[in-house]
């Protein structure tokens, strides 16, 4: 029995033990101050003090942590309670240090989650511990700002070091220590100098930090690029201290050392072959040491490329924009794929100066870099002469078998500039600025030219390029109004194909990384990389973009059938009735107060509703449709000249401004007919 009785004493006992506990709720405690991101950080000496306070509303214990002491360590229930912890011991090292956790624990249960660090006794900045870089030559120095909160220390160096430490003036604890090698590095390498370290109190603190000194040479790169045409030239500059000669390893290049040590390369001859060709190498020596050699490669691209990418940037309200989209091109260029190709782009830096670069991937470097290849005075009134001079300037650094030129600016279609306006009818006059001012608090859309001064018109751009004597295989507008058939017949005569907008073109403008993959696929004809390309254009508005933000109309127009598409547009104009304009579709916001109708009309729609000739109808359509193609658009298109998304009824994509002849009262009428287009149809 007396067995029996112990033994369920102990079951009983058991049963007692094994109970739950009982729940704790979660406000229980509470942290109010001295922690930062559950972390209590204690400075580097021993005996460093730290304040935390908490609420409790249990009796609570601080159970103990390696290396720290908390006084009180225990209490009954407060609102505020204020705990000093204490480090037991000095950091003797160069990094912060974990002690341990913090455990509070309220009945049976224990709250962690905090942490107790201690910083080190000499506090020095994060990119230092990884080594201090000091110039290759000897006592040029650098300085080091750190922290200290004892005086009781100094700086012990190795090797060919020399350090010397200043107190801050105005702020206690702080110092600066200057940092030179004491020998020259006359090497093409990294070298270690030697080491600092640091006694704190007499003790030796754990690690030390390399003094590193440059090699005596640095360069941005060991291959560089130079142009396929004979005269072609690059410039790098070297960094070095020391003074240094520069020679070739090939007659096929000259090398001359200039200001401020940059180097010019130049290539003596043409690269007529199929393949990018290495002509040789810069040497660089020390005049003092001529076995310190560094070398860079020089390559010569082929003279002419299977293609060149043009891109005409023309304004600066747009720059922004106009560096996002040469973005989207470096992402393009950064593959590689496009290196037998060139990219050479125009962009507008100020009211008096624009810059021709290129964009191209350079292997040696492993990236995408800009050569700037010319400056451009920009004059007071833009004409076909600047645009002669810009865009032969560009073709000159970059022959090649296929031309395309992205044109990226505000734009107002055929209308003629403001300076160019000897024939205007002073009603237009007075009515041009009111008609194309944007409604309040329309988003930016793009136009040609940023205002009159600096607007040009199709047909000069059309003369420019054809003084060049280039042919261009297709040219983008990412330009508002530019698919308009007037327009494109100014340019049929330089360009087998346009891609363009019908409407106004969002500020953001095209997005040039979705549609270069097509652009540069020799597998398709230019007619399919265009349609390709138009797709991709409306397609990225409708997958990102909602709103009035979702717009974008696109349309291919093929030049050599323009010609064809005006005889079958006079065929149609000889039975012509009178329709009400309204009712066709337009592709501007313009018609309002500020004009009786609107500019840029369907043409497929104008015509069907108002030629009474069915078959002239019959034969104009089958022209169009071998005139355009690549016809794609968003939903609804925006304006900012009624600040809304306006409805789209029906598409070819091609708009004509013949409906404004409708209306008597029609700006532009009289300017309208005087264009090649209204000649050829009429």
């Amino acid at each position: 029995m007396k067995r029996l009785s112990i033994y369920l004493t102990l079951v009983l006992l058991l049963f007692v033990g094994c109970r739950p506990a009982t729940p704790v709720p979660n406000d229980s405690l509470s942290i109010l101050s001295g922690v930062v991101d559950n972390v209590l950080y204690f400075d580097g000496q021993e005996g460093s003090e730290k304040v935390f306070a908490i609420s409790s509303k249990l009796p609570w214990e601080v159970l103990s942590t390696p290396g720290v002491t908390y006084e009180p360590a225990s209490g009954e229930a407060a609102t505020k309670v204020s705990i000093t912890a204490r480090a037991k011991s000095a950091n003797n090292t160069l990094q912060t240090k974990k002690l341990g956790d913090i455990v509070i624990r309220l009945a049976s249960t224990r709250f962690t989650g905090l942490e107790a660090h201690q910083k080190p006794q000499i506090v020095l900045p994060e990119e230092t511990l990884e080594g201090v870089a000091v110039p290759a030559e000897q006592n040029s120095a650098v300085t080091i700002d750190f922290e200290c909160h004892t005086s009781d220390f100094e700086v012990v160096t190795e090797g060919d070091v020399y350090c010397k430490l200043a107190a801050n003036k105005t702020s206690t604890n702080k110092y600066t220590l200057t940092v030179s090698a004491t020998r020259d590095n006359m090497t093409t390498d990294e070298h270690t100098a030697g080491y600092i370290s640091f006694k704190v109190a007499g003790v030796l603190q754990q690690g030390k930090v390399a003094v590193v000194q440059s090699p005596a040479f640095t360069f941005d790169s060991s291959r560089i690029v130079v142009n396929g045409k004979q005269g072609s030239e690059v410039s790098f500059k070297v960094n070095t201290p020391f003074d240094f000669v520069v020679s070739t390893t090939s007659t096929a290049m000259s090398v001359v050392k200039g200001d401020d040590n940059m180097i010019v390369v130049t290539a003596k001859q043409q690269n007529p072959g199929t393949e990018e060709r290495k002509l040789g190498e810069v040497v660089l020596s020390l005049a003092d040491n001529s076995s310190c050699k560094a070398t860079v490669e020089v390559w010569q691209r082929k003279v002419l490329a299977d293609k060149t990418l043009l891109f005409f940037m023309l304004g600066t309200s747009l720059k922004g924009y106009y560096e996002t989209n040469l973005k989207m091109v470096e992402q393009f260029v950064a593959d590689g794929k496009f290196s037998d190709n060139r990219v050479i782009a125009f962009v507008q830096q100020s009211s008096y100066s624009g810059s021709i670069f290129e964009i191209y991937y350079d292997a040696g470097r492993g990236k995408v870099l800009r050569q700037t290849l010319a400056e451009c005075a920009m004059p007071a009134q833009y004409d076909e002469q600047m645009l002669y001079t810009i865009f032969s300037t560009m073709l000159s650094f970059a022959p090649a078998m296929e031309y395309g030129m992205f044109v990226g600016s505000h734009g107002k279609g055929w209308l003629p500039k403001v300076d160019n306006r000897a024939g205007m009818a002073m009603k237009t006059m007075a009515l041009d600025d009111y008609i194309w001012t944007p409604a309040p608090g329309a988003v930016m859309v793009r136009h040609l030219g940023d205002n009159p001064t600096t607007q040009v018109d199709t047909f000069e751009v059309a003369s420019a390029l054809k003084r060049t004597g280039c042919h261009l295989s297709y040219m983008i507008f990412d330009v508002c109004y530019m698919g308009n058939v007037e327009s494109a017949y100014d340019l049929r005569e330089v360009t087998d194909y346009i891609l363009a907008s019908p409407c106004e073109v969002m500020a953001s403008g095209m997005p040039y990384n979705e549609i270069l993959p097509y652009i540069a696929d020799s597998s398709l004809s230019v007619k399919n990389r265009l349609d390709n390309s138009a797709k991709a254009f409306v397609d990225y508005y409708n997958k990102t973009q909602s709103g009035i933000y979702c717009s974008a109309c696109s349309v291919v127009i093929n030049c050599s059938e323009l010609e064809a598409l005006a005889q079958s547009v006079k065929r149609a104009n000889g039975s012509l009735q009178q329709v009400n304009h309204d009712l066709i579709q337009a592709y501007d916001g313009i018609s309002s107060s500020r004009n009786p109708t609107h500019i840029f009309f369907d043409i497929e729609d104008y015509l069907i509703q108002s030629c009474t000739d069915e078959a002239a109808v019959t034969a104009f359509k089958e022209q169009l449709s071998k005139t355009i193609s690549g016809q794609y658009h968003t939903t609804t298109f925006y304006s900012a000249y009624n600040n809304r998304a306006n409805a789209i009824n029906y598409y070819s994509g091609l708009t004509t401004s013949a409906p404004i002849t409708l209306i008597s009262a029609s700006a532009y009428i009289e300017e309208w007919k005087e264009t090649e287009w209204y000649k050829a149809t009429h």
